[in-house]
């Protein structure tokens, strides 16, 4: 089965070829640039307040007011699957007033649906 060229990593200047991204020093750099999910607000705090949310909307793709979802193929494709995630729709990036706006920016996704998400918002890197 033939495989795809490898292609420059996605750092400006990087040497290294790739399947897709960054090389593994540049991940890793990455990863260690990003901080904790502590560091990053996922505290105590939010635990408790994303399991309240996940509780009062138990499906993917379910928002308050009844907004529609962002990137939740469940919902699009009608499918009816269990919440994991209370996803931030705009990334907060630090910002306390988007990070704790369970009415505008929060919205319940399972697993598959927010890795889509995320990894499409940070160009392939997750976290």
């Amino acid at each position: 089965m033939p495989t795809a060229p490898l292609r420059p990593c996605a750092t400006a200047r990087c040497p290294n070829k790739v399947r897709s991204g960054h090389c593994a020093e540049h991940s890793r750099q990455r990863e260690q640039a990003r901080g904790s999910q502590r560091e990053r607000g996922y505290t105590r705090r939010w635990e408790q307040a994303s399991r309240v949310f996940k509780a009062r909307y138990p499906l993917c793709g379910m928002r308050p007011k009844g907004q529609p979802p962002v990137m939740s193929r469940c919902h699009d494709e009608g499918r009816v699957t269990a919440a994991t995630v209370t996803d931030h729709v705009i990334p907060h990036r630090g910002d306390q007033a988007l990070m704790w706006d369970e009415d505008g920016n929060w919205q319940s996704l399972c697993s598959s649906c927010h890795s889509r998400k995320t990894a499409t918002e940070d160009g392939g890197f997750r976290g």
